[in-house]
């Protein structure tokens, strides 16, 4: 694999998906708390966030306060906020509550879909059309995540062709976008190279993004592959926080700041800050009572200046 290189790949977007992705499976916080790690991952830079997603509250508790926070956080001069859904009514909330940007979000795996959406993959797919339009007269953009895309929780791998052809159907009904999911961190780099490539030459119109679980210590390393290959945009959770609860085994997120420091050191503009990352991974762990897990939140970036003090002999 080779290294991202920053003349090729120009700006790499880091979407943030702490607020959403990373809380889901925890208890709920307070909304204040919420509002403070809001705070936080905008004062280190991070311009394109999943704020919360617009679901059942009897299934995902922690979200259950989605349009509280969507009014909470308007500010025209803020980052790129992103609401989740699943299916048309979803949109429709998301809408009503001012987010302009919609994450649609279908599992390839049929089996997946039906735990995770309650309905099959081609029922999921029929509604994305209805939900572009419904967004376009809004004046709001859709983007689809296609989850499971390298593997199920129920039914092992998953065909590259099928992941394929959900991205031909999304992108024939306008979608502005399309994401690339390891929900269960299954995915080795020759896989992310390989379906990242042909998904953006399928669409080159369309930007291609990753969201990428760390269940067996490849997020980083599948990350540089995506980047390597055409994707402008990866998704991750600072202290490397988060799991899905229809996704048995599924591990936290990509630790955002981890991925950031090394895209830091290799020259890659990002626009974040890495200390100030590391600062509110230590502030969403703390909330919900787990340690940072990333690697820069417990050894802080390479070659970090030690006090006189704190220098070994």
């Amino acid at each position: 694999m080779n290294s991202p290189d920053p003349a090729a790949t120009g700006r790499v977007t880091l979407r943030d998906v702490t607020l959403r992705d990373g809380l889901q499976d925890e208890s709920p916080i307070a909304m204040a708390d919420k509002l403070a790690l809001y705070s936080a991952l905008v004062v280190a830079g991070v311009d394109d966030l999943e704020l919360t997603s617009f679901v059942r509250a009897d299934r995902v508790p922690a979200m259950a306060d989605a349009d509280e926070l969507a009014a909470a956080t308007a500010d025209p001069g803020g980052p790129t906020r992103w609401g989740l859904v699943l299916n048309r009514r979803g949109a429709e909330r998301a809408l009503a509550a001012g987010l302009r940007n919609v994450q649609f979000v279908v599992s390839v795996s049929d089996a997946h879909n039906r735990n995770n959406a309650g309905r099959p993959t081609a029922g999921s797919l029929e509604d994305l059309g209805q939900i572009v339009e419904l967004a376009d007269a809004d004046g709001a953009a859709v983007e689809v995540t296609l989850a499971t895309a390298f593997g199920c929780p129920h039914t092992g791998p998953v065909d590259p062709a099928d992941v394929r052809r959900a991205a031909d159907h999304a992108a024939r009904v306008g979608v502005r976008s399309i994401g690339l999911a390891d929900t269960i961190g299954t995915a080795i780099p020759t896989e992310v190279t390989a379906l990242v490539r042909n998904v953006a030459a399928d669409h080159p119109d369309l930007p291609v993004g990753i969201h990428l679980h760390d269940t067996r210590g490849l997020a980083v390393t599948n990350a540089l592959a995506a980047i390597d290959a055409g994707a402008v945009r990866v998704d991750g959770s600072v202290g490397g926080l988060g799991g899905c609860p229809f996704a048995p085994g599924a591990s936290g997120n990509l630790a955002l700041e981890d991925l950031a420091h090394v895209l830091a050191e290799m020259g890659v503009a990002t626009g974040v800050d890495v200390e100030r990352l590391i600062e509110a991974a230590e502030l969403a762990c703390r909330l919900v009572g787990r340690p940072v897990a990333s690697h820069v939140g417990v050894a802080g970036p390479r070659f970090k200046t030690l006090s006189p003090l704190d220098a070994t002999p």
